[in-house]
């Protein structure tokens, strides 16, 4: 009973330090786009969105050990920032985008996909 916990925390820890690195160097990527680049260039708008999205994704599902929370999480911050670009950001599509995020989150926990199925006895 020990040695499987064990192995299974094992297992779970395996993947921090190269998550944390790649969420590190998206940070400095992050920052280095917003500190370097044009902000009027195309090319560039849309590689800071890509570099939120990635960025987001990787430190939501470190902190909640998830990924399909932090893609759920990073979807709803990432729709919100390029709302505030094109200037319909509000505290509307806010809230919107939070319910629909616990929305989608309620709806993966429930969801019996992951599950077992049990044929019935025919």
């Amino acid at each position: 009973m020990q040695k499987e916990i064990r192995k299974e925390t094992i297992l779970r820890r395996k993947n921090f330090l190269p998550s944390l690195i790649i969420t590190s160097l998206l940070l400095i990527s992050l920052i280095s786009i917003i500190y370097f680049a044009d902000p009027k260039s195309s090319i560039f708008i849309f590689l800071f969105f890509v570099n939120l999205f990635t960025f987001l994704f990787f430190l939501t599902s470190l902190i909640f050990a998830s990924s399909k929370r932090g893609l759920i999480i990073s979807l709803c911050l990432t729709t919100f920032a390029i709302f505030r670009m094109f200037g319909i950001g509000n505290i509307l599509n806010a809230t919107l985008l939070t319910g629909l995020g616990i929305i989608a989150t309620i709806y993966e926990r429930t969801t019996k996909r992951n599950k077992k199925h049990i044929l019935p006895n025919s």
